[in-house]
């Protein structure tokens, strides 16, 4: 993923709505990249602090940031597992298929 990518999906990041394979290219992105990191603590500053000061809670932006980078990753994670999951579950079921027909013919 470049930088021009990964500045657009910011706000999709922000408000959580990312698709698993387009979270993980960002996430992997904004580790490695800086400037990215610097432009997503800078958009999640302004658009979740100023939500913070309209409802008038205390806050700790950046420590919540780390929290929903580590929750997202966290995410990435688990679906990747259960894709996994799923595609051994296919592979099982063509071989058993493929065994019941061996079966039948013979």
């Amino acid at each position: 993923m470049d930088c021009k990518t990964a500045e657009k999906l910011i706000p999709d990041f922000i408000r959580g709505r990312m698709e698993t394979r387009t979270a993980k290219d960002f996430l992997e992105h904004v580790k490695k990249c800086p400037s990215c990191k610097e432009e997503l603590s800078i958009q999640f500053l302004v658009t979740v602090g100023m939500e913070r000061l309209e409802d008038g809670e205390a806050f700790n932006l950046n420590k919540e940031l780390a929290e929903r980078i580590a929750v997202a990753e966290g995410h990435v994670r688990i679906r990747q597992r259960l894709q996994w999951g799923l595609y051994y579950f296919e592979a099982f079921a063509v071989l058993a298929a493929i065994l019941v027909m061996t079966t039948l013919v013979f």
